[in-house]
């Protein structure tokens, strides 16, 4: 990796009061900037111990559990949704398939919808489970036709979640944690309740002044969608173990990151299934980022140079100038 860009970066994070955790792994070599407070009540400060929120990183963990089960030939990437599980909203259309919900591009109409500037008021405290999503579900006609176009979709994933318990008859959380992550070895991370409280968590803030936390701003439960904790080096060997086919079959694994829709034509980002593709030394580089009140996270997985890169921050701020500057780093050889 570029050394002086890394110290570039590491420098200006600390000029800017960066409160969180940047790390690069390449080929076992560990390069790592930390720096604020993990819980303001327990005076704890952030260590590389630390677990955070990821936010929509999660879709990432939902996907890859549903890749599961269609390796064990429950359904396939064809399979209409509704014939798995009917939500019984009357406006759906009968003809969204599990691609189309892995991809965003089911075209149905989302509960959280992130191109409008006002949401639905939703009681966060709570939800408890997956099926209470389903109370804020509108039941109105589809935005477009599946496959035809991509908008981020949170509701996708929860009835993504929703599969996952109806096929398995266990709970979406026991899953993630016990069938997914557990036999990877990884235990520090996994599906929490957000008001929890477990070693090592870093508690988001949405106003670190007034020692506001994100409790009652998030769900209580992920939905599949959001709701994950992540330690940085959890991420890693979860990135590594999909990408070496350890999850996945291989067929399955390279459909995943295949490029399905363009998502963004001005940063050229593309979308496979559950993850970002970003194009860069002629291959697609996987990454997940994560957006939610006292979040911010971003990380990367190249392949090609066994490269990982985690930044995250649990304080709400204005942190998008430094993580450009993090993906420059990244991607550059």
């Amino acid at each position: 990796m570029n050394q002086e860009l890394i110290d570039k970066l590491f420098s200006d994070a600390k000029d800017q009061g960066f409160n969180g955790q940047i790390v690069f792994i390449e080929h076992g070599k560990r390069y790592e900037y930390l720096s604020g407070i993990e819980d303001i009540n327990k005076n704890t400060m952030l260590s590389s111990r630390s677990i955070f929120a990821v936010a929509s990183g999660t879709k990432f963990l939902t996907a890859l559990a549903i890749g599961k089960l269609i390796d064990q030939k429950k359904f396939d990437l064809e399979s209409k949704a509704k014939d798995i599980l009917d939500l019984g909203f009357d406006m759906y259309d009968a003809d969204v398939k599990i691609k189309h919900l892995l991809s965003h591009t089911s075209g149905l109409p989302d509960y959280l919808d992130e191109s409008e500037e006002e949401h639905p008021l939703i009681d966060n405290q709570a939800i408890k489970n997956v099926s209470d999503y389903l109370h804020y579900f509108p039941n109105r006609k589809m935005d477009f036709k599946p496959g035809t176009q991509f908008k981020y979709n949170n509701s996708a994933f929860v009835y993504l979640a929703l599969i996952i318990e109806k096929v398995t008859g266990i709970s979406y959380q026991k899953y993630i944690n016990e069938q997914l992550l557990k036999p990877l070895g990884i235990s520090k991370s996994g599906i929490f309740v957000t008001s929890s409280d477990f070693q090592d968590k870093a508690m988001g803030y949405v106003d670190l002044k007034d020692k506001k936390t994100y409790i009652g701003y998030i769900p209580e439960s992920s939905g599949g969608d959001g709701g994950a904790y992540m330690h940085a080096d959890d991420c890693y060997q979860l990135f590594y173990a999909f990408m070496k086919g350890h999850i996945l079959s291989k067929s399955l694994t390279q459909a995943f990151l295949t490029p399905q829709i363009l998502a963004n034509e001005q940063q050229e980002e593309w979308y496979g299934y559950g993850v970002w593709l970003k194009k860069n030394d002629q291959q697609n580089i996987p990454f997940v980022i994560g957006v939610d009140p006292g979040i911010r996270m971003k990380a990367y997985y190249d392949g090609k140079k066994d490269r990982f890169s985690w930044i995250v921050t649990n304080i709400e701020s204005d942190v998008w100038r430094l993580f450009h500057q993090f993906d420059t780093v990244t991607l550059t050889s």
